[in-house]
């Protein structure tokens, strides 16, 4: 994996601790949502496990074959199951792992991810394991909420932050992607990152996106119901359903308090300003929250009621 040219800041410094050999045995790797996070460690995991690593890993050696396809035995990744918390028996297994001697003889590196839903439990049991831990063996925690770490993980990690990169940057980073439209748009609606552009910003993400829009602004006008409103939606993605639903509502305070929208849901947010009240939309946004955090969280919530009750307070 090719290193983000934003991120070469960051990289720089973790590589000068590397030949040092001042690697830290606890990383704490954050930044906002797709940021680059995943290609960042990806980048430092084949760096540290190659065994002729120059500025980067070679991608020829033995190591970096099997990092490759995917069975480095002193490679290992920690990350939800079927429950919605990383539970204590995968930190068990996890520190297991990595007091046993390396496989291939160099380091090991446990990549936990993401490492916000570590339970009370697998948090305490991961605490000890960074007190005291394994020779040659690197953990890095990967998470977009790193408040949400125990303030002792924290303070025992060396922690690296992906920004989002400047705006021309950018730009000129998805004009070498062979990415078409208006980039500028694009880029303001995926909240500043070109990752979330490349990713998401295809054809069918821009026609949800539009019918939030237009649903939200015939709520506004009592045109359709908070039920019809959610049953319409019932088959789409209920995250994405509620990430565009606050993102509009964030655009349409800018309009107001600014009078900038994005330029393709201009009518839609001055609809939406015009029909609900500050106080109201403070509360939509409120609400999307709490069902944002309700559908990420340990409890099975029925995603066509959390929208009901999510767009009532409109």
């Amino acid at each position: 994996m090719s290193l983000l040219p934003w991120q070469a800041e960051a990289w720089n410094r973790i590589r000068s601790q590397v030949t040092d050999k001042k690697v830290p045995h606890g990383l704490l790797l954050s930044g906002p949502a797709d940021s680059g996070k995943s290609e960042f460690v990806e980048h430092l995991a084949g760096y540290l496990l190659c065994s002729n690593p120059a500025e980067q890993a070679c991608g020829e050696c033995s190591r970096c074959q099997l990092l490759e396809a995917g069975t480095h035995p002193d490679f290992l990744t920690v990350t939800l199951e079927e429950s919605k918390q990383i539970r204590i028996e995968q930190i068990r297994d996890m520190i297991n792992w990595a007091q046993q001697t390396a496989q291939q003889g160099g380091r090991k590196f446990c990549l936990i991810s993401p490492a916000d839903r570590l339970n009370l439990q697998s948090a305490n049991a991961l605490l000890k394991c960074l007190e005291e831990p394994p020779a040659d063996t690197i953990i890095c925690l990967v998470t977009s909420e790193p408040a949400r770490l125990l303030p002792t993980i924290r303070s025992r990690c060396q922690q690296i932050v992906t920004h989002l990169p400047p705006r021309d940057v950018a730009i000129a980073w998805l004009q070498s992607r062979q990415m078409d439209g208006d980039l500028a748009l694009l880029l303001d609606i995926a909240g500043g990152s070109p990752l979330r552009v490349l990713r998401t910003m295809d054809e069918e993400f821009l026609a949800l996106r539009s019918e939030v829009a237009m649903a939200l602004a015939a709520l506004s006008k009592g045109q359709v119901s908070p039920i019809g409103l959610a049953a319409s939606l019932a088959s789409r993605d209920p995250m994405q359903v509620l990430d565009l639903a606050y993102s509009f509502i964030l655009d349409s305070m800018k309009l107001e308090q600014a009078g900038q929208a994005p330029a393709d849901q201009a009518g839609e947010l001055a609809t939406f300003v015009q029909a609900v009240p500050d106080d109201r939309r403070q509360s939509l946004l409120g609400r999307v929250c709490e069902a944002k955090s309700s559908l990420s969280g340990t409890s099975n919530a029925n995603p066509q009621m959390l929208l009901e009750w999510v767009f009532a307070a409109a």
